[in-house]
């Protein structure tokens, strides 16, 4: 089930960090002690939230509460009006503010690749990939924080979201400058572009892709490059993000089979992060890997495949406490 649809009892999940304890969220919000436990009313839509009351289940580990699916509107107003002051506050813990982050990126892009205007997603990419970049900028946030607080579907826009702030993280610690890295965030948002204009049907198919299918998918980078190379307010690396990320060192990657150092670098790390938040996600055709397991399956490509520097700072930053 896709994470942001309803489960069983009509909920869709939110993140904690999205609550202030000075701001009305104007809906009825519910918890859970644990996946298998039932929801209990938490706070009601008059109310301001408890948050002594989160304070034993945030240290179990849990951070998701829930709320009815037909406010899922209200939440997304509330996110829009709310996101700048939530993000400004520095008491706050970065990991807290990357969660809202990832909620109000989520919500503008569902919104944003629904309507299809390029012009527009490039718009809004921009302006998001910055303020991502300047939040994960800060060295105090680790791999694992930040997996912790994302949410894992396979919906294209979670996805861009997630490889967006993984790119970000990664260039940060091979020691990419805060222009590249404002460039990485834009293009990791943008680098399933192509996507949108691939049948639905196909991207969420529960079981294996036949020939077709899979030809279909392989379209995927030139579509999204196509859409984007006549424009002047991206750069080649960015372009390289979409057109290559499908590609590997030993010329066994697509669309076009490129070899080494034909891959732009910036490609080369898009596709390990790419591949990660891929196989740690839910998928229609199976269950997320643990990061142990994810991390397993790069390794098999290593230096064949993937980037040998950039897969061993992805390995140290992932597996970092």
């Amino acid at each position: 089930m896709l994470a942001t649809e309803p489960t069983t009892d009509g909920l869709i999940p939110i993140s904690m960090a999205t609550l202030s304890p000075r701001s009305l969220l104007g809906i009825d919000i519910y918890l859970r002690a644990n996946a298998h436990s039932p929801s209990v009313l938490f706070c009601r839509a008059n109310e301001y939230p408890d948050f002594e009351r989160l304070l034993p289940l945030v240290s179990q580990g849990v951070n998701k509460l829930f709320i009815d699916a037909a406010d899922r509107g209200k939440y997304q107003q509330y996110l829009r009006e709310n996101w700048t002051d939530l993000l400004a506050d520095e008491s706050s813990p970065v990991a807290n503010r990357a969660a809202i982050m990832s909620e109000v990126i989520r919500d503008v892009l569902n919104e944003e690749f629904s309507l299809g205007n390029t012009d527009s997603v490039v718009a809004v990419s921009q302006r998001l990939g910055n303020v991502t970049c300047d939040l994960l900028s800060d060295q105090s946030i680790i791999a694992q924080q930040l997996c912790n607080v994302l949410h894992h579907d396979y919906a294209t826009f979670t996805h861009c979201t997630n490889v967006s702030m993984y790119c970000v993280l990664l260039g940060r610690a091979l020691g990419y400058c805060k222009s590249d890295l404002k460039e990485l965030a834009v293009g990791g948002l943008l680098h399933d572009l192509g996507k949108l204009q691939i049948d639905e049907r196909i991207l969420t198919k529960p079981g294996k892709l036949d020939d077709f299918e899979f030809r279909e998918i392989m379209k995927h980078p030139g579509i999204g490059f196509a859409l984007l190379v006549e424009r002047d307010d991206l750069s080649f690396g960015q372009l390289m993000m979409t057109y290559q990320h499908h590609e590997r060192l030993d010329g066994s990657g697509y669309p076009v089979g490129c070899l080494k150092d034909e891959i732009h670098p910036w490609a080369k790390l898009c596709a390990i992060v790419d591949v990660y938040e891929a196989l740690t996600s839910h998928r229609p055709y199976r269950n997320p890997m643990s990061p142990k397991t994810a991390l397993a399956v790069l390794d098999k490509g290593y230096g064949t495949e993937f980037d040998k520097e950039m897969l061993q700072c992805w390995r140290k930053l992932i597996n970092s406490r």
